[in-house]
This record gives structure tokens, C-alpha cells and sequence, in this order.
């Protein structure tokens, strides 16, 4: 609900920033480019995580990223053919004053609220159930982010009160008229019948029942709410990018990929003269991966090794650099071809790939895909790297690619990446990235 006003703010900010830079620089088809403009920065904020609980709200980088974000394309326009009657000027006062005016709106909101929760105003009283050991980490990870939650106590889940504790469970009904919370949180399983008396009690009174998994050891992922027959319950799912930052990083690749094609085009044409000159047989090579949700697709590269390499690859399995078969790579494999060699040396054999990220397959940044015959080795923990999209470059490229032996270490590093995603991380491993190719660390 907060989210959604903020956007509605922050839209209203954007079109009295175009009337006031239209206004500035005299360009009298300002109030035409609103629509655009607030569409656009919107889209930046979100792509900017600028909507995140806490300082990103307040955060002046993401608020002047999503700005800036969301006038290039409109400035593009103008610089670019076909021309549109765009002024410039206009953009760099649009631009600066939007920043300061969300910045100031963003301020000014998150005072008001702290200034009405300081009087009691708007927030929502919570009643805990659970062993007083339990509870305190239970209101220090609630009230840490959410300020709009007052904890009006503790309620024993046994028969014996516990020292601190409003009551027992046995007392619910008249606790919860006494108290009139806004919500009880189970920290903690409950039999049957208790939880059938609180459900029931909570259903009559309108307070919302809140059921917390595993206080002690919260699992790292999302629930999905689900009934199992007449029983209500949640699917704990592994970690997985959410909407809107999903669709925005689908978008970046759509679009970065589109160019990255275009710019490359005619150094592909040349790397495809190269491969078909230096050895017998095809100039790409399409060798099966495994995608998101354990999906198959084919994956395309330059060919960069002889005709026979995946027939011998049984044979040498023994000169691995992995002592891990859920992991392939051969030091100066003499499988590669001359061409294939400086291929690799500079990564330019994964060009190609980038029609797997136009076409959804793959990601500019994330997991790197595996192939099905390491998958069949995986253990449980293993599947994260199939919860998202897999990527051309990721947190193992850039922390040493084939320098890092260890299974486990790619692993916990592409855990890392997945549990902690951001536009700014994905950008951060991208320029990394450059200068790992450039380098040469880990590539053969």
C-alpha cells in the first residue's frame, strides 16, 4: 500500500517538474512529454530499487539514477535519427529538478510518518505468542524495518505464564479484548486445538493471525500461500528474483543484448571467417544447458576446439582442473584450434550467447548454465543455481573463473549473487567483467 502511494506521489512530483522545466527554458511542448517522462522515470526508480524499504527511499544516487534513467531515452530521441522535437535543455532541468523534488518529497513523507507514528498514529499493534526466549528475536527482526508496528507484548503458548507475559493461551479471548491488537503472530507451532482456539478467536475479533515459520532458523527464500485441503499453509521456495526488478533486468538484457548484437556484428562476421578458415566443420557449436527451472536449451558458441572434442571428452576427464566432476575444464586442452585459442583467451567464443539472452534463455548476468550430466550429480543445495536465469558472465567469472577449483565456492558465491540481487550488483559484475576478459585471469 505504502509502495503504491509513494508511486502516485512521485508521479505527481515528476509532472510538476516538467511544467516548472518547461516553464524554465520556455518549451512549449513540456506538458506533451509528461506522460512519457513520468512512464519512463518510474520505471528508472524501480530499476534503481529506489522503492526498497528504509534509506533507499531517501537514497540521492538511486532517486538521481532512476532519473537519469528515465530521461535518456527521451534525450536519444533527440540525438538520434529519426529526430523528435525534443529540447535538451529542457531534459537538463527536467532532470535536475526531478531529483531535488523527489528527494524533497521522499524527506518530507518519511517525516510526516515518523512524526504520526511518534503520536501513535497509524500504527499497527501486534500481540506475540511464543516462549519469551523466542520473542525478543521476533520483535527485533519485525520492528527493525517495520516502523509502523507497535508490539503491545508476549503471550505464553503453555499453561504456565512465563515471567513478562500478558497471559497464556488459555486467556486468549479476553487478552485480545483487553489489548484490541491489530495482529497476533504464532512464533511458534501450536497443537490442533490451540490453534484452533486462536484462529478462532482472531476470525471473530478481525485481528489478523500471522503464522512465522521457524523463528529460531527462518529459511532463505519466499513463501507462497497455498491450502492443502481445508488446511491453510505456505510453499517456502528458494530464493528467486522478484517483480518489478525481474521484469526490469529482463528488459536491460533485451536491450543491452539488442545493442551489444549490433555494435559486434562485425566482429562476429570476422571471428566466423577466422573459425571456418583455421579447421574442418561448423563455425558455431550448440551444446545443451540447463536453464531456469531445470529446463533444457541450446546454448550457442564460436567453435573453438576440432570436430571430435565432446567424443573425447570421457578420455580426458582424468586432466581436469576440477577434482570435482560436477565441474570440466582442461588446462591447454589440445582439443582447441589455433583460432579457438585466442577465442577463449578473450572470451570471444560466448558472443554468440547473446542471442540466448535476446531470446530468454540466458541472462547477461547470473549462474553459469551447467550441462545435464553435472546436474544428475547435484545434491539439494546444489538446485539455487537453477532458481534464476542463467547468466553470460556472474559472480564466479569475476572472482577468479577457472582460478576457483572448488565446487562448493562457485556454489556459495553464486548463492551470494542470487540471495542479495540488485540492478547495481548486476551492473557492478558486468564492468568487472571487462576487465576480466581484458586480463585474461582464469580464461583457457
Amino acid at each position: 500500500m505504502r509502495v503504491g502511494v509513494l508511486h502516485v506521489l512521485d508521479a505527481v512530483v515528476i509532472v510538476l517538474c516538467v511544467v516548472g522545466a518547461g516553464a524554465a527554458v520556455q518549451f512549449a511542448g513540456a506538458l506533451n512529454m509528461a506522460p512519457a517522462l513520468v512512464a519512463l522515470v518510474l520505471v528508472g526508480l524501480n530499476f534503481t530499487l529506489s522503492y526498497r524499504p528504509g534509506r533507499a527511499r531517501r537514497s540521492a544516487a538511486r532517486i538521481g539514477g532512476g532519473v537519469l534513467l528515465g530521461a535518456a531515452p527521451v534525450a536519444t530521441t533527440a540525438l538520434l535519427p529519426p529526430r523528435f522535437p525534443v529540447s535538451l535543455p529542457f531534459l537538463a532541468a527536467f532532470a535536475a529538478l526531478a531529483a531535488l523534488g523527489l528527494l524533497v518529497e521522499r524527506y518530507g513523507l518519511d517525516l510526516l510518518i515518523h512524526e504520526a507514528h511518534v503520536r501513535g498514529i497509524g500504527l499497527r499493534r501486534a500481540m506475540v505468542v511464543g516462549r519469551r526466549a523466542q520473542v525478543d528475536d521476533v520483535v527485533n527482526a519485525i520492528t527493525e524495518q517495520a516502523d509502523d508496528q507497535e508490539i503491545v507484548g508476549f503471550v505464553s503458548p503453555h499453561r504456565v505464564q512465563e515471567d513478562g507475559a500478558l497471559g497464556t493461551l488459555e486467556q486468549i479471548e479476553p487478552l485480545l479484548d483487553r489489548h484490541d491488537p491489530d495482529d497476533l503472530v504464532l512464533a511458534g507451532a501450536l497443537s490442533r486445538p490451540l490453534m484452533r482456539l486462536v484462529a478462532d478467536a482472531c476470525f471473530k475479533r478481525g485481528v489478523r493471525l500471522l503464522v512465522l515459520p521457524s523463528p529460531d532458523r527462518p529459511p532463505k527464500g519466499w513463501a507462497e500461500p497455498i491450502r492443502l485441503g481445508r488446511l491453510a499453509g505456505y510453499h517456502v521456495h528458494p530464493m528467486r528474483l522478484a517483480m518489478p526488478g525481474l521484469a526490469l533486468k529482463r528488459l536491460c538484457d533485451v536491450v543491452l543484448g539488442v545493442v551489444a548484437v549490433v555494435i559486434s556484428a562485425p566482429l562476429m562476421l570476422l571471428i566466423a571467417v577466422a573459425v571456418k578458415i583455421d579447421s574442418r566443420g561448423p563455425v558455431f557449436f550448440r551444446q545443451s544447458r540447463v536453464g531456469l527451472g531445470g529446463r533444457e536449451f541450446k546454448m550457442w558458441k564460436f567453435r573453438s576446439m576440432s570436430l571430435a572434442a565432446e567424443e573425447q571428452q570421457d578420455q580426458m576427464a582424468r586432466l581436469s582442473a576440477y577434482n570435482d566432476g560436477r565441474l570440466f575444464k582442461v588446462p591447454q586442452d589440445p582439443r582447441i584450434t589455433r583460432v579457438g585459442r585466442v577465442l577463449r583467451r578473450f572470451s570471444l567464443d560466448e558472443l554468440p550467447q547473446l542471442f540466448n539472452v535476446i531470446h530468454g534463455e540466458m541472462s547477461l548476468v547470473g549462474p553459469r548454465p551447467p550441462v545435464p550430466g553435472e546436474v544428475r550429480r547435484y545434491e539439494t543445495r546444489h538446485y539455487v543455481r537453477l532458481t534464476v536465469v542463467p547468466g553470460m558472465t556472474g559472480p564466479w567469472q569475476v572472482n577468479g573463473r577457472n582460478l576457483v577449483t572448488d565446487f562448493e565456492e562457485v556454489v556459495r558465491l553464486e548463492r551470494g549473487y542470487i540471495e542479495s540481487w540488485s540492478f547495481r550488483r548486476d551492473l557492478a559484475i558486468m564492468l568487472r567483467t571487462v576487465g576480466v576478459v581484458i586480463s585474461g585471469k582464469g580464461a583457457y
